[in-house]
């Protein structure tokens, strides 16, 4: 089975306008994940899905002058951006039985292995998932978050979605209908869930600048080193600690 990882970024955000090339440890934000990805082993395939919006043409430039493949689609069907992603990039044979993983340009600590993790959960019992996660309900840092659906099940959300938010937000329409969709997230301990490790505001960069600080030569630290830093360091956590966790994996949807 091919996995590609389809990266969702744009430069429209609301709260931090531009975070998606704002410099980082020396590189664009989003380039950090495009690496982290291309780390991870089970990863196939790398895609950035962006929007057809003119602010994103210069994201569209920087990510193919570093020979990153770009798609562009709608700017808040973010659903149909993924699903036309597939229908154009991915071959046929592939999208009988690949899947994809899902992922957001603001985590730039998200970690391979957790990736992986994640994937392997989906590929160990092919055909019994066609939605795994490991963030309903969170235990996990924030920003470590990742999905893995199968192509057929995105195309079938995207031909039968009709509700906006879900279409926004790309896989709530799998996990809303469980007589449809059977789907799993993993859980483990100890709780993470406090912390913050994703960008949305000028105090998550101050933090993600502080991290990469304590790792001058280390450009892909994994997520048990800055939990090591962290507990090390607790005021360097602080420094976003007011920021609310998005609400979309807040309750639990369990195994279905």
């Amino acid at each position: 089975m091919t996995v590609t990882a389809i990266i969702q970024a744009r430069m429209g955000s609301k709260r931090l306008p531009g975070k998606t090339l704002m410099d980082l440890a020396g590189k664009p934000v989003i380039m950090h994940l495009v690496d982290r990805t291309k780390a991870a082993r089970l990863i196939d395939r790398v895609i950035v899905a962006t929007s057809t919006e003119v602010a994103d043409d210069i994201l569209e430039k920087t990510l193919k002058n570093a020979g990153v493949l770009v798609f562009r689609g709608a700017e808040d069907d973010v659903l149909n951006r993924y699903a036309q992603t597939v229908r154009t990039l991915i071959p046929g044979k592939e999208r009988t039985a690949g899947s994809v993983v899902r992922l957001t340009a603001d985590d730039p600590l998200k970690d391979p292995a957790v990736m992986d993790a994640t994937i392997g959960a989906f590929l160990a019992e092919r055909g019994r998932w066609d939605y795994v996660c490991n963030n309903q309900p969170p235990w996990l840092p924030e920003g470590q978050d990742t999905e893995v659906l199968s192509i057929q099940a995105l195309l079938a959300a995207d031909d039968a979605c009709d509700n906006a938010y879900e279409r926004e937000h790309v896989t709530p329409y799998l996990y809303n209908h469980p007589k449809q969709f059977r789907c799993h997230s993993l859980h483990g301990t100890p709780d993470l869930s406090a912390y913050r490790w994703t960008l949305d505001t000028a105090m998550d960069m101050a933090f993600f600048k502080a991290v990469f600080a304590q790792f001058p030569n280390d450009p892909m630290p994994r997520m048990d080193q800055i939990l090591a830093l962290l507990e090390r360091k607790p005021e360097i956590a602080a420094l976003n600690s007011q920021v609310a966790r998005s609400a979309l994996y807040r309750t639990e949807t369990g195994d279905k």
